[in-house]
């Protein structure tokens, strides 16, 4: 049984989200916008597979592009689904 922490974020334009654990990544719709934040206090937008490679690092893309960045997935403090509108 893992140890549930749930963390709860509010960014500046007054959205709240509660985090998902980090290792709840791999059954992410890869079609939905979702927002990760990280032990240094940064927080990406983007849509991910939710695989995490060999070095440790899972790719995360927008909509429409084909440019794809990897980000260190023992950073991750946890993920939320984008709120639309």
């Amino acid at each position: 049984m893992k140890n549930v922490t749930r963390c709860k974020i509010t960014l500046s334009n007054g959205q709240r989200y509660t985090l998902r654990d980090p290792e709840d990544i791999g059954g992410i719709d890869s079609n939905r916008t979702a927002l990760f934040v990280f032990n240094n206090g940064q927080i990406y937008r983007g849509c991910t597979d939710g695989e995490v490679d060999d070095d440790g690092d899972f790719c995360l893309s927008k909509k429409d592009t084909h440019h794809r960045i990897g980000l260190p997935f023992d950073r991750l403090l946890g993920w939320a689904y984008e709120k639309e509108g």
